[in-house]
């Protein structure tokens, strides 16, 4: 049976606030902070991208984004930043005690596996998270590999206990089919992810997750249509592409079983700036959306079939749990099981979607918060050399 490492994490983050002096004054009602539009952090990811910032996060309590600049930024480089922020934008500037080089020196040394004996025996994923200031990495390995890889980098890496739980686990779609479709072979059930055309033959393919089929599995829906069977598979990006059926540029998006919600394709993005907000739609939990970026890179690492393959930390995404609930809007839906290689997607302004890629799985309690793990669209397109196919094109 197919395993992929991914990231649980048991711990809880807690945080504790101090009284105020006269602790049996009443308190005055607090008033709710509007959250940043998507034109501002849009502006401000431009800000960060120009000043070759390590990124842009959220911080804890509050719905304020941190930009965080590299170790050796001018206080005058960092006047400028701050000159730049958005108006109406509050935002907290930091400069990193880290280098870039150094961020850098970690991901290479987490992807070659070199921090330990059994290095490539445990799963691992990694990102820099700006509010701790550390490469934050979830680690499936014993307490003394974890020491391990703490002692190589003191003051640049933070470990966490994990487990990747990759989501492999609406059903009647026919020819020709659409991402978002629930799918099954080889007793694994998974979700159509996006229509692409290979630019050597012009032959269209169906986009899911590698981790769901093995190389030749047929494919079919729940309701025995056949999609066709599994022709490419690049676990390096845990994608994979079906062939040998038509399929088309649209996508379910219902948010019940037997809706026949749909929205067509109308382009394909790789700006995940801090906060920008996705829709995901599986077969699992159908569609659901409103979550944002957390962290517009996560590398992983994974043994699959005695082989070690490491999705780059450029090559993949978080997004937090979407909702209504001020101030951390983290009351919708979640993945599960069933919904990995679904399309992720931003909700355009005509009944489109905007692809930003398909989904992996999930980090559970990363920071005191789920996040889901999804692979970039332009990855993909980049790594099978094919086009995004567009509406019924």
């Amino acid at each position: 049976m197919k395993r992929l490492i991914g990231v649980t994490l048991a711990s809880v983050v807690a945080f504790a606030f101090p009284m105020t002096a006269d602790a049996t004054a009443a308190a005055s009602p607090e008033v709710p902070q509007k959250a940043p539009s998507q034109t501002q952090l849009q502006q401000l990811d431009r800000v960060a991208t120009a000043h070759s910032a390590l990124g842009v996060f959220g911080e804890a309590g509050t719905s304020n984004p941190l930009l965080v600049l590299p170790s050796g930024t001018s206080a005058a480089e960092k006047a400028q930043v701050k000159a730049e922020i958005p108006a109406g934008l509050k935002v907290r500037i930091k400069v990193s005690k880290l280098t870039r080089n150094e961020v850098s020196g970690v991901f290479k040394t987490l992807k070659e596996a070199k921090w330990h004996k059994d290095a490539r025996k445990y799963g691992v994923g990694y990102t820099y998270d700006g509010e701790k200031d550390k490469v934050v990495v979830n680690l499936e390995a014993p307490r003394s590999a974890a020491s391990s890889l703490q002692s190589r980098f003191p003051d640049a890496v933070e470990t966490m206990p994990g487990r990747f739980t990759p989501n492999n686990n609406r059903f009647n779609d026919y020819s020709p089919f659409w991402g978002g479709g629930s799918i099954n072979g080889g007793g694994m059930t998974c979700t159509a992810g996006f229509t692409v055309k290979h630019r050597v033959d012009g032959q269209k393919q169906m986009i899911t997750a590698s981790h769901c089929f093995d190389w030749n599995t047929e494919v079919k829906t729940p309701a025995g249509n056949s999609l066709g069977n599994v022709t490419r598979i690049h676990q390096w990006i845990d994608a994979e592409a079906i062939t040998g059926k038509n399929y088309t540029g649209r996508i379910f998006t219902g948010g019940y079983a037997s809706s026949e919600s749909t929205a067509w394709v109308s382009n394909y993005t790789d700006w995940m700036y801090w906060g920008r907000k996705l829709c995901v739609s599986g077969q699992t939990t159908f569609n659901h959306c409103g979550h944002p970026i957390s962290y517009s890179t996560y590398g992983f690492c994974y043994m699959w079939f005695g082989t070690w393959h490491c999705v780059d930390q450029n090559d993949a995404f978080l997004m937090d749990r979407g909702g209504t609930n001020n101030p951390c809007y983290c009351n919708g839906n979640f993945t599960k099981p069933g919904d990995s290689g679904a399309p992720v997607y931003e909700p355009g302004a005509y009944g489109d979607a905007i692809i930003a890629g398909i989904h992996h799985g999930a980090v559970w309690n990363y920071n005191g918060a789920d996040r889901m793990i999804n692979i970039r669209a332009a990855t993909i397109l980049r790594s099978m050399n094919a086009d995004m196919v567009y509406g019924d094109g």
